[in-house]
C-alpha cells in the first residue's frame, strides 16, 4: 500500500492526459478500486465503500489543492511570459509539486486505513501473492534495460511535449543523457518491494498483525524500504529536477508560446473542476 491510493490517483490523471482532467476526476474512484481489487480481490461491498471514501477524498482535494494549483499555474504562466522563470524558480515549483504527492497521500490515509481494517485473512494472503507477482514482473521489466529505457524515453518525450510541443535535438539529447546517467532505480525498487513483502510474510501471521503492518507501511513506507533504494531514489529525484531546470532554460520562443497556451488551458480546466465541487 506504499502511497497506493495517491500514486494510483496521480497515475490515472497521467494516463488520461491533462486535456481530460475532468474525466480523470470523474472516473478516478472506479479506476483506483479496480487496481486495489487486483491486489486484494475485494467484494462488491468493499468496492462500494472504497469508492465512496475516494470520492470524499477527491472532493476535499478539489476544494483544497486545486485552487492552489490554479494559482500556481497562473504564477508560472506569468513568469514564463515575463521571462522570470529562472532555474531557482523552476526548482521552487518542482519542489512544490513533489510535496503535493505527500499531501495527497495524507488525504487518502483515512480511506486506506478503513479499507485495510475491513480486509479478511484470505484477502491478506491474496495480497501477498499478488504483491509478489507484481514485484517479480517489475524486476523482469527493469532488468530488460534497453527495452525499459526506450519506454521511459517515450514517457519523458510525451510529458515534455504535452506542455512545450515538439522538442529539438538539443532537448532530446538532454533526455537521452539523463536516462543514460541517471536512470530510474527500478531494479532496486523491485528488490526493495521484495524485501517489504518478505517482512510481511515473516512476521506474525494473525489477521490483525498483518493489517497493522499494512497500515504502518502505508503511513511510512520508507521505514520498510531498503536504504540503498531510498538513497538511489533521492538521487534520481535530484537529477530529474536538474533535467527539468535544464530543459526550461533551452525553450524556444515557439515552445514558450506553447507552454503559456497549455498552462492557460490547464488552468481553465482546473478552475472548472474546482467550481463544480
Amino acid at each position: 500500500m506504499n502511497k497506493m491510493l495517491a500514486v494510483l490517483c496521480l497515475g490515472f490523471l497521467s494516463l488520461t492526459g491533462c486535456n481530460q482532467i475532468g474525466l480523470a476526476f470523474r472516473w478516478a474512484d472506479t479506476y483506483i478500486a479496480s487496481k486495489v481489487d487486483d491486489y486484494f480481490d475485494i467484494s462488491s461491498k468493499q468496492s462500494a465503500s472504497l469508492k465512496n471514501g475516494i470520492k470524499k477524498d477527491l472532493n476535499e482535494l478539489k476544494a483544497d489543492l486545486l485552487p492552489q494549483w490554479v494559482a500556481r499555474f497562473r504564477e508560472i504562466q506569468s513568469e514564463v511570459q515575463s521571462g522570470h522563470l529562472n532555474p531557482e524558480r523552476t526548482q521552487f515549483y518542482f519542489d512544490l509539486f513533489m510535496k503535493d504527492i505527500d499531501h495527497i497521500n495524507v488525504r487518502f490515509s483515512d480511506t486506506a486505513n478503513l479499507f485495510i481494517s475491513n480486509t479478511n485473512n484470505e484477502q491478506l494472503e491474496y495480497f501477498a501473492k499478488a504483491f509478489q507477482k507484481k514485484t517479480q514482473d517489475d524486476l523482469q521489466k527493469f532488468q530488460k534495460t534497453a527495452q525499459y529505457q526506450k519506454e521511459m524515453r517515450g514517457k519523458y518525450l510525451e510529458y515534455f511535449e504535452m506542455f512545450l510541443g515538439s522538442l529539438n535535438q538539443e532537448q532530446q539529447k538532454l533526455i537521452d543523457t539523463h536516462l543514460a546517467d541517471s536512470p530510474f532505480p527500478g531494479e532496486l525498487k523491485a528488490r526493495s518491494k521484495a524485501h517489504v513483502i518478505s517482512l510481511y510474510l515473516q512476521g506474525n501471521k494473525s489477521t490483525e498483525h498483518r493489517r497493522k503492518f499494512l497500515r504502518e507501511y502505508y503511513s511510512n513506507p520508507t521505514a520498510f524500504s531498503l536504504p540503498e533504494y531510498q538513497t538511489a531514489y533521492q538521487d534520481y529525484q535530484h537529477q530529474l529536477k536538474n533535467l527539468v531546470i535544464k530543459m526550461m532554460s533551452t525553450i524556444t520562443d515557439k515552445q514558450k508560446k506553447n507552454l503559456i497556451e497549455n498552462l492557460n488551458e490547464k488552468t481553465a480546466q482546473l478552475e472548472r473542476i474546482a467550481k463544480a465541487g
